[in-house]
């Protein structure tokens, strides 16, 4: 099921928020949307070997494959893969404190 969303909804810019609304937020709202983009990315899948659309994945199969494939890359998180995020992240976080 998809978010109901309103369409003239104004974004808000994140220079307007204190961390702790953005802190709130990020945790859910942000996973999830990576997790969608994922399972978009399997649905859509192209290679010289592999289509997915002629395998013709279903939404439930691509969101289980998903799902491993978080799984799998969790299990090999490795330093220089960490150090840029913490550094993305803080840069980020910096950017919008007041």
């Amino acid at each position: 099921m998809k978010p109901i969303r309103q369409a003239n909804m104004a974004a808000v810019p994140y220079g307007s928020m204190s961390l702790e609304q953005i802190e709130e937020g990020v945790s859910a709202e942000a996973v999830s949307y990576a997790a969608g983009l994922l399972v978009e990315a399997v649905r859509t899948y192209e290679s010289s070997t592999l289509s997915a659309p002629q395998q013709k994945i279903t939404l439930t199969e691509a969101q289980m494959i998903a799902a491993n494939l978080i799984a799998k890359i969790s299990a090999r998180l490795e330093d220089e893969s960490m150090n840029e995020q913490i550094e993305r992240v803080r840069k980020s976080i910096r950017e919008v404190k007041p």
